[in-house]
């Protein structure tokens, strides 16, 4: 809604052809800001007294509508973001599908909790909730907040990412297409500024952020003040696979080669590390290598590219600055692609260290692109003692064909996800996704988003008369 409080324009472009204007869309200064949050606060009392089967029926038309047009949204992710045509058509599948989990699922942990005949436990909306987007999932992750935010009883306060402003435009004009109440979803665009207003306004009783490590703690930072507001960020990784001696190669190869590049290393949970038994280190990069050599890298809306480009020109600058690193660890480049594609087109790096030494830049920081280490190890416990030695913990794999060995790194390992057999990236919408460290505060979304999105009110209950008999001693009798 433009209230006249916005102020600059955004311009989106395609990070694969800038001159492909995507969309212009009003930046929402401070004044904006709080308007749209006054609107949201306005509309929670009837929201919230609906009730779930009110609310669920509206849910169930958006997804509805989002199904209906499914191929829309994929089209226009892939344009906006530069995200692969393939993965962004799983994307879009995602989005109505949180429904369905969320109304069957999700709101099952915040169920009535019954402690005897006269104690009990209900949940109920926090308020209005402020929404962060991230430009890698523009329509799912933000979705993964509103979906159980909105069916919960809260209100919305949404702020796309300024890199997909487009996409979190349609995902509203979804939801008012599905007869959302005016004021009960408000979108505001912009880039920090806006993100700062809405971070530190003393109306809003929560945070649901995806994003980097560097903006959740500035989100952290701008709430010091109001310990009442809930914070549940989503934020970095530097995710690890382990592959055992006795570990399937081809799969591991193609395991990594996936986790590594898909949405061009954009992912909190891409691949950036690999601790391989020195037993099979070099079948292994003699495996991937010519994976990552040979993927497809091109137009985002081909059927046939694989990989598109990184999201900007600041983003290609940064992933170059990392592939200058390795060298002065003692690493050597076994895969160091460059496409035949102008910036911010990226290719694939593969870099070997000496060492499972997690000391240097490059095997610490999150690159965000489609960059990885490759280390050789002695065995389990020393790989178990490299991934853990991170300042993220977000996901890690571990590739053997003996569960026991896989089991033996269930707890050990400290990430929110452990997968066997299975690359880093992906989750399941049934499960919590999650880390710790950098990656997170332990409130992890998925299905327990219902969770944090409510406030829990305990009840002490008694339907019968005065009992004379029940007084504490030395207490008067009425």
């Amino acid at each position: 809604m433009i209230t006249g409080r916005e102020t600059e324009l955004l311009v989106s472009t395609s990070p694969a052809d800038p001159g492909d204007e995507v969309g212009r869309f009003r930046r929402a200064n401070a004044g904006a800001v709080g308007d749209a949050i006054a609107r949201a606060r306005a509309a929670f009392p009837g929201w919230r007294d609906l009730g779930l089967a009110g609310r669920s029926s509206i849910l169930e038309r958006y997804a509805a509508e989002v199904e209906s047009r499914r191929e829309e949204l994929a089209q226009l992710i892939a344009r906006e973001v530069g995200k692969a045509i393939w993965e962004a058509r799983a994307e879009a599948g995602l989005v109505p599908a949180k429904v369905g989990l969320t109304l069957s699922e999700g709101l099952r942990f915040t169920e009535t909790l019954e402690a005897g005949s006269e104690a009990r436990c209900t949940f109920h909306p926090r308020g209005v909730l402020a929404v962060f987007g991230p430009f890698n999932f523009p329509a799912h992750l933000p979705n993964g907040h509103i979906v159980p935010a909105l069916a919960s009883g809260n209100t919305i306060v949404f702020k796309p990412s300024d890199a997909a402003p487009a996409v979190g435009a349609w995902l509203a004009g979804a939801w008012q297409a599905a007869g959302l109440p005016l004021g009960v979803l408000e979108v505001v665009q912009g880039d920090a500024a806006t993100g700062q207003s809405l971070a530190g306004h003393e109306d809003v009783d929560g945070l649901l952020f995806t994003g980097s490590y560097g903006v959740g703690r500035q989100q952290r930072e701008a709430t010091l003040d109001q310990p009442s507001k809930i914070l549940a960020l989503e934020m970095g990784g530097k995710n690890a696979m382990i592959v055992l001696a006795d570990a399937d190669v081809d799969l591991a190869a193609a395991e990594a080669a996936l986790s590594i590049c898909a949405t061009t290393g954009q992912r909190c949970t891409s691949l950036s590390r690999i601790f391989a038994a020195n037993e099979i280190v070099e079948a292994f990069a003699a495996k991937l290598a010519p994976l990552l050599e040979n993927l497809r890298i091109g137009a985002p809306l081909a059927d046939d590219t694989f990989m598109g480009p990184l999201i900007s020109p600041a983003a290609h600058e940064r992933v170059e600055h990392y592939r200058s690193l390795p060298a002065l660890a003692g690493g050597e480049w076994l895969v160091a692609r460059t496409p035949d594609l102008p910036p911010p087109f990226s290719g694939p790096g593969l870099a070997r260290f000496p060492s499972a030494d997690q000391n240097h830049p490059f095997v610490r920081d999150e690159i965000f692109g489609p960059l990885s280490s490759l280390h050789s190890i002695a065995d389990l416990d020393e790989a178990i003692a490299s991934v853990n030695d991170s300042d993220f913990g977000l996901a890690a794999s571990v590739m053997t064909r003996d569960r026991a060995s896989y089991e033996h790194a269930v707890g050990r390992i400290r990430t929110g996800i452990l997968n066997w057999n299975r690359g880093t990236v992906g989750a399941s919408g049934r499960l919590p996704f999650g880390g710790l460290g950098r990656s997170g505060n332990d409130r992890p979304a998925g299905i327990l988003s219902a969770v944090y999105c409510s406030v829990p009110q305990s009840h002490l209950e008694y339907a019968g008369s005065f009992d004379p008999e029940a007084r504490p001693p030395g207490m008067p009798i009425p």
